[in-house]
Order: C-alpha cells, then structure tokens, then sequence
C-alpha cells in the first residue's frame, strides 16, 4: 500500500489527472448510476464536514483545498474528480474510500447515506446483513467476528417490550480497499481494464475457471469506481436471516439524488421491516416521499432484487427475482401507504420455557419474548401495485397455499389481518364500483348466513360456532375449487340464494353483472375471498377464537 501512494518522479505528464463520470455514458447499467449518485452524495457529505470544520486537512480528499473550494464537481449528469497532479491520485482515492467505506462500533458506516444523524445502532446492524447478503456474501470480502454481537433495543412507540437484534461485528471489508485497484504502481489512475468482482455488483463473477481470461467482466476505471460505491446509493436489506433485497434506485438527476438517498435509509427498526423485493422498493419510495424533498413526480423508479441460496448454490445468495417500482406513481403509492397503514409489521409475544439452576435447585420458568411477525397481504398488494395490478389480485394463492416456513396454510394467519382487511375495503377507494359491490354483496351475504346459524342453534354455542366454522370452510372451498367461470358462478349464486334477500344486489347488481364475465371471474373470485376473509360481523370472532400466531423464522 506504501509503494502505491509514494509519488514516483518517473510518472508520465500524460496520464490523466482528472475522472469524469457521466451518467449516461455508454455502458452505464442502473447499478452504475446508483454508485455514481453514492459517490455524489458522499462528496456532498465531505464538503459539509469541511465546512463545519469537522474534517481536517490530512484526511480530505486532495486537502488542503484551494481557496476552500473541492476539486470536484458535480453537476445533474456528471461528476469530475480533479487530482491535481497524476501522481497523486492514490493519496486522493486513499482519503475518499477512508471516509466514505468506515467502520464504528463494529458495524459498517456509510456517511454519504446517513444525512445529519446515523441511523441508531440496531437500524445499522439491520443494513450490514443486507449488505453481507448482497454485495459482501463470501467470507473472503469481510471479516466477521465468529459470535453473534447481542444488542437490545425498545422499538419507538412500544414501551415494556424489548427486543433484539443479532449482528456479527465486521473488523474489515472490501471496498475498504478498493481504491488500490484503480491506480497502478506509480499512484497514477489505472489506464487498464480492471476486473468487475461480486462486491462491486453482485452476480458479476468468471463464467468458467478453465476459460478466465475470456469469461471475467472487465471495465474502466471511469465504471469501476462507481461500481464501489453502489454500496453507498443503493439500499440493502435482509428480508430474514437467510435471504436478501438490494434496492437499486434510478438516478436522473446527481444534484437531486443526493437530496433523495438519505430519505431512503430507514431510521427506525419497524422500517427495516420488508416481505420481498416489491414492498422493499415502495417502502422506500414512500419515505422519500413523506420527507417532501422532491414533488412526487420526481421520485426516483426502484428496482428491487432479491438474493437467496437456489438449490443448485446453496453456498451463496444468488439473484433469483426483479421488480421494477414506477417513479412516482400516485394512486399505486397512495394505496401502498394506505397498507402500510393497515397491514404494516407488527410485534408479537410468545412464552418460552427456560431453566435455571442445578440438581435440587432445578426450576422451570417461563418468560415473554417479542419478536416481530410481517404482514403476508401486504407482500401480495406491493406486487400487485409495482405491476400495475388491482391490489387484490391472486388474493386466492393466500387462499390455498402452504406457509414455506412451518408448512401450515397461509390462510391461517388471515384471522390476524382480519381488522387491516377490513379497513382497507371500507376506508380504501375501489377503482371500479363493480369491486365494491360485490365485497358489499358477498359480506351482505355471510352475515345473512350466519344469522340463520345463530337463530338456528339458539342457546347452543358450541354447535353453533362449530356451524360458523363450517359455513367459513364452505364457501371457502366452494370459491378456490372454481376452476372455472361456470364452476365461480354457481358457487356465487348458491351462496346468495341461501342468504335469502341481500340489499346490495337489489340496488347494485347492475354493477356486479359485468365483473363475472369469464374475463373479469377470476378477480371477482379473488373479491370473494377477500370478502369472506374481512368479514367482521358476528360469527367471525367466534371463527377466530383459538387460532394461535405462528412463530415465523426471523
């Protein structure tokens, strides 16, 4: 490392001194412009930290500055380093990488993203496993303490409930380093293609060992160094301990952004919170947006990218889902907050057996834990959303499939969603008046059937929750057994012709007519289920009763 910031008096005049960036340029991929933005919005951190006199001289990139201006700049499109002299240019790379890639209290430190205040201890820790789960996956790009660092924290507005969060503490990783490969022997700006690594863009790697030369990735140091600093403009996050989401922001605007990406960072735990790829991208649109930095219109597109072991690398995360989130797409964002809102993460208790003591002494006790258990609706509604569906869509998979973690139906998990359900059907506009009405109709419906149960079994509660539970079931499977439109629209009318006389098709059927043509059958199937989902009139609380929150793996 001396040698190469050693200034060499055989350095050639003709080696450039200065690096220019444009957004734009020929081969700049989204990841690019995300890393070039990071640069940006680190360089802008620098500038403050000059100016408030936090920074001195012999840690500032080509300090001390003439006449206090930087030798850089950074215009909407573009940024250009200024090195002064060629042979200098490791010293400058040297400073920028200290401060942009950091470490403080065992975790990985950013500035460039943070804004005025770091993110607390806990949210940092959260944002290093996106990162180990993303760009810095192979042990041989950081090192980690081998024990799990135990930090416990109280999430912002939950007071007696703690938690706690596990990270292992990182003593060094790879970008740290980075700025060594892009200047040569001499400390002068490496002229040669430099080889793209996983760190630099995860899923970049050699194609086949037999055939390196011709399988690796390689670009110029003009590509390379914002390739480094994609770990600074672009937002990483782990969904659980096993899987990752890497948010790669659209940049248009350099100035801009750097007013943008520290919107994005969460700054609480709860916001750290996401279910995949999708609910990740609108989440930190949405805090952009909440901020009100830029108009809504110049929110920035978000694709997300989810990383998880497939079956043929379980040694490695690998890139297996893309989602691509509009900039600033009103009506889906607004319908987004409003699941936030209504279906956003919560935190459970559940009681854990422990010992204590030896022999004689032995006893059994029992404490609270809390951990937090995510939505499973609102996952679905974020895909829907950044696709440009209705949010409901496929509301019959929630239906009828199988919980990956502990192989129970999804559906079981419904009953907690239940008041979030319901208030995003009540509460929420509905683009079509067709989708209200047969909520309406099929909720009109069910509380009409149960109501004869009640009547029915009348100062028999046990038979009669037992019917309730049967009716549930019934209409349950009638609804995700329709594979076709004939099979849902028997089933739909069986169950108002047992409901006897509903008001809402009386004065809306009009409106429900065309939402079960075989065009429209199976969205009106999924506002059925939804329907039979959110009902909250009598009969559904007793349904609920005994059902227990499941333990998801975190």
């Amino acid at each position: 490392m001396a040698q190469r910031v050693k200034a060499n008096s055989d350095r050639d005049s003709t080696l450039p001194a200065c690096l220019t960036m444009s957004l734009f340029a020929p081969g700049m991929s989204p990841l690019h412009r995300a890393g070039l933005g990071g640069l940006a919005c680190t360089l802008k951190f620098i500038e403050r930290e000059v100016r408030a006199g936090r920074l001195k001289d012999k840690k500032t990139p080509g300090g001390p500055w003439a006449q206090g201006k930087p030798p850089w700049k950074i215009s909407p499109l573009a940024v250009a380093l200024h090195f002064g002299d060629s042979g200098i240019t490791a010293e400058f790379l040297h400073r920028l990488f200290a401060i942009a890639f950091g470490l403080d209290q065992g975790l990985i430190f950013t500035p460039g993203v943070y804004g005025g205040v770091p993110p607390p201890l806990p949210v940092r820790a959260m944002l290093q496993q996106g990162m180990t789960l993303t760009f810095l996956q192979h042990g041989r790009v950081r090192n980690l303490a081998k024990a799990e660092t135990i930090c416990d924290y109280q999430p912002e507005g939950e007071k007696g409930k703690t938690l706690q969060v596990e990270y292992k503490e990182c003593s060094w990783y790879k970008h740290q380093d980075g700025w060594e490969e892009l200047v040569d022997s001499r400390g002068c700006l490496e002229t040669k293609p430099i080889e793209v690594v996983g760190p630099m863009n995860p899923g970049a790697m050699v194609r086949h060992v037999a055939f390196n030369a011709d399988t690796k990735i390689q670009e110029d140091a003009d590509h390379i160094l914002p390739l480094y600093f994609a770990l600074v403009g672009c937002l990483a996050l782990p969904i659980n301990r096993g899987n990752g989401v890497l948010i790669v922001p659209e940049v248009e605007d350099l100035l801009r952004f750097c007013q943008v990406r520290p919107c994005m960072t969460p700054q609480t735990v709860r916001e750290c919170q996401i279910a995949n790829s999708s609910d990740a991208a609108l989440q930190a649109q949405l805090r952009v947006r909440l901020k009100r930095v830029v108009s809504d219109h110049d929110l920035p597109a978000c694709h997300g990218i989810e990383f998880r072991p497939t079956p043929c690398a379980r040694q490695q995360k690998s890139r297996v889902r893309t989602t691509s989130v509009l900039p600033g797409a009103e009506v889906p964002l607004d319908l987004f907050a409003a699941a936030m809102l209504d279906l956003p993460p919560r935190i459970v208790a559940r009681r854990v057996a422990e010992t204590r003591g030896k022999g004689k002494r032995k006893e059994a006790l029992e404490k609270t834990e809390w951990f937090w258990a995510d939505s499973i609706v609102r996952p679905l509604v974020a895909d829907n959303l950044a696709s440009g569906r209705p949010w409901y869509q496929g509301f019959v998979e929630l239906m009828t499939k199988l919980d990956p973690v502990n192989k129970r139906p999804l559906r079981d998990k419904l009953f907690f969603e239940k008041k979030g359900l319901h208030a995003m059907i009540e509460t929420r506009a509905w683009q079509d008046q067709g989708e209200s009405t047969v909520v309406a109709a099929v909720h009109e419906a069910i509380r009409r059937r149960y109501g004869h149960i009640s009547t029915e079994n009348k100062g028999k509660l046990a038979a009669m929750k037992n019917r309730w539970k049967g009716e549930y079931d019934r209409w349950r499977l009638a609804f995700t057994g329709a594979k076709t439109p004939e099979q849902f629209r028997r089933s739909l009318c069986d169950l108002f012709s047992r409901a006897g006389v509903n008001p809402v098709l009386q004065e809306q059927w009009p409106q429900l007519l065309p939402m079960l043509t075989d065009q429209r059958w199976q969205l009106t199937r999924d506002l059925a289920l939804l329907a039979l989902a959110s009902y909250a009139g009598k009969g559904a609380q007793e349904i609920d009763e005994g059902t227990t929150e499941q333990n998801p793996r975190t």
